[in-house]
């Protein structure tokens, strides 16, 4: 095999590109075409392994030459996307949004961005799916990749061929073996980091590490099946993967083992040779480069100006639109950047530092000013701002799956008070927080916080992803009965959420993201989470046991405030609202959703929670009273006047929390609960 030009592995590129961009435009039939980026992996390893053996046998090879020719080969097309998204953002992104792509324009320009994401969000999340520059993982890995490997050539280059193949498969089998490994255990660090991708850009050196200055000739029809049986396991892993496929890993080896088969098998004079060989087919190779880059921001930022779901036809002009902008930077950026007699060493060299020191300090600014508010209208800014109006210190001391606050470090407010109130539940229980506070502070009461994400305030249950959470549940509930200052506990939860087991649909466009995997309230016992399947009656039993922990408080002297589920909205309410006033549209009522809806969703929740027997130490508090078939018949309101009630699509803003906190304390003192004649303190 030889340095020649292969038409056939251009086509290779266009056939690891296509399915990259139709997976991002959500199309079911190319579920796994994530693995075009896998391909492309191989596709580098080959032809980077070839150039720098060839050159270190010819002992010609420079370091200084091969980062040139990395750099005329990716930078000016990536910086160029990268400037024309910074503009969209500017004009259209939220200072939430544009603080978070500025950050990931640093990681980007560092070729970190993969370590960046990795810390920051996952690849199949619906947040990830906004930034404009997720897809840049890919090649930071391959950045990453070229800094070490070069130098590791210029060690082993002159080594003699078996022993350095035999080191590079070595390294091929611990990268896979660690892919294996961290499929199951750490998928997100395995998704992005370079150790786990290393053996796929191996398998394109091992082939060419083989085939150099050799060509691998065999009978026509054993060329045939080989390069028709690569193509069948590309085309197998694209229709068949998905979201659910342990990635990287022993599954990765089809696509990797098929697009190696197209390598060593395909060729000008066989049938497959041919068919990737096509004008079309290699002119979509040749631009597959500009494309992968287009494609990310012009889904974002598609998404982004929408306010409902893109169709189909939507996203099939929009990955035309991505192959057109393609051809135009291929045509009019990498090929004139890529000759010498056009730009010199120096040129590319200082312009790509200069690019690069503007956009890190652009991005550096963004994050510094917290996502540039100055640029949007006073009027937008504000609207955007709710998402801060919160008790943000409150939300310091959540728990979460990855940090767990241990019971006795719950935070505690009011602390020269000895009564207590407890609030206990996920996070729609941390808005409340600010709001009692102030209340009980007032009222001579202490507050203390127990509140863990996603997990409901119910004794003997747990998340059905994560048993720590009925850990922590127990836990609340013996320090709450074990401390006798404990006085009244609000217990608050998004129990529809857990409930139903799928994310909220308004059925007027407001969808939220769905939670991956998706969450169920499970009962645990011995120890253990129940699985939902084996459970036909597993609402019931949440059911029984959100009964028995109130019993449980109210026969240890607790009074309880049981609170029914707060209208969810769909909509990132702020989000849409500021959108709206962007794009000059103008509204002529208050943005609601349908009580209908409401009541559908929460039937359940309802009915579970309408079970908890009536005590004269139970009040039960029902937002949607405040919310809903109120103000406006038939519709649940998300802004009363100018105030917005919500910060996102489910939790109450500072405003909406104390609406509802002043409601409860007005039925608390009803009910005498309130009638301190005498504040103590400790």
């Amino acid at each position: 095999m030889n340095m020649s030009y292969r038409p056939e592995v251009d086509g290779l590129r266009a056939l690891a590109v296509i399915p990259v961009i139709l997976f991002h435009a959500g199309f079911e039939f190319a579920s796994g075409g994530y693995i075009g980026v896998d391909i492309f992996f191989v596709i580098s390893g080959y032809l980077i392994t070839n150039i720098i053996y060839n050159e270190i046998y010819q002992k010609k090879f420079s370091l200084v030459t091969f980062y040139e020719r990395r750099a005329r080969r990716i930078l000016p097309a990536l910086f160029l996307v990268s400037l024309v998204s910074l503009m969209f953002a500017w004009l259209w992104m939220l200072p939430k949004e544009f603080e978070a792509i500025s950050a990931s324009l640093i990681a980007v320009n560092l070729f970190v961005s993969n370590i960046y994401f990795f810390l920051n969000t996952g690849y199949f999340a619906g947040a990830a799916e906004m930034n404009p520059f997720l897809h840049t993982w890919s090649l930071a890995v391959e950045e990453q990749f070229y800094l070490f490997f070069p130098l590791v050539m210029m060690l082993l280059g002159a080594l003699k061929k078996y022993y350095l193949l035999f080191l590079v498969i070595l390294a091929f089998a611990i990268s896979l073996s660690i892919a294996e490994w961290a499929s199951v255990r750490y998928h997100s660090a395995n998704f992005y980091l370079l150790p786990s991708r290393v053996w796929e850009l191996m398998a394109g050196a091992i082939i060419a590490i083989v085939s150099y200055r050799r060509e691998l000739k065999f009978s026509m029809p054993l060329h045939n099946l080989g390069a028709f049986t690569g193509l069948g396991l590309i085309l197998l892993s694209i229709v068949s993967f998905d979201e659910e496929t342990p990635f990287p890993g022993l599954w990765t080896t089809i696509p990797i083992l098929g697009a190696s088969l197209v390598i060593v098998f395909a060729r000008r004079d066989n049938m497959a040779g041919r068919l990737l060989g096509l004008r079309p087919i290699v002119g979509i190779g040749l631009i597959s480069y500009s494309a992968y880059l287009w494609h990310q921001p012009i889904f974002v930022f598609a998404r982004e100006r929408s306010f409902n779901e893109l169709s189909s036809v939507d996203y099939w002009l929009l990955s035309l639109l991505a192959l057109v902008l393609a051809y135009f930077s291929w045509r009019w950026v990498e090929q004139p950047f890529r000759h010498k007699k056009n730009f010199t060493r120096a040129q590319i060299f200082t312009g790509a530092l200069a690019v690069s020191i503007f956009m890190l300090s652009f991005g550096a600014y963004g994050v510094y000013t917290k996502g540039i508010p100055g640029r949007l209208d006073d009027t937008v800014a504000q609207i955007a701002d709710v998402r801060n109006d919160r008790h943000l210190h409150a939300e310091g001391c959540q728990s979460t799956p990855s940090h767990v606050i241990p019971i006795e470090e719950s935070c505690e407010y009011n602390t020269e008070y000895a009564e207590k109130i407890v609030i206990w539940g996920d996070s729609q229980a941390t808005p409340l927080v600010g709001p009692v506070i102030k209340k009980a502070s007032a009222l001579g009461m202490g507050v203390k916080q127990f509140v863990y994400t996603n997990c409901l305030p119910i004794a003997g249950y747990t998340r059905s992803d994560r048993p720590a959470c009925g850990n922590f549940n127990q836990k609340v509930l013996n320090s709450i009965i074990e401390n006798g200052n404990v006085k009244t506990v609000f217990m608050i939860g998004r129990y529809p959420l857990q409930l139903e087991g799928k994310s909220f649909n308004n059925q007027e466009g407001g969808i939220e993201e769905e939670e991956e995997p998706r969450i169920y309230a499970v009962p645990v016992k011995n120890g253990q989470t129940v699985k939902t399947s084996s459970m036909p009656n597993r609402k019931e039993s949440i059911g029984k046991l959100i009964q028995e922990t109130v019993r449980t408080l109210v026969g240890n002297g607790v009074r309880v405030v049981l609170i029914y589920p707060v209208p969810e909205v769909g909509w990132d309410l702020p989000s849409r609202l500021a959108k709206e006033k962007i794009y000059g549209i103008e509204r002529n009522s208050f943005l609601s959703t349908s009580y209908t809806v409401f009541q559908e969703r929460t039937q359940s929740s309802y009915r579970l929670l309408n079970q908890v027997e009536e005590h004269r130490r139970v009040l039960k508090i029902k937002p949607a009273s405040l919310l809903c078939d109120t103000l406006l018949p038939g519709r649940c309101i998300t802004q009363l006047k100018k105030e917005l009630i919500y910060y996102d699509s489910n939790h109450l803003s500072r405003f909406g929390a104390t609406l509802l906190v002043d409601h409860i304390f007005n039925e608390m003192k009803d009910l005498g609960w309130l009638k301190n004649d005498k504040v103590v303190k400790k």
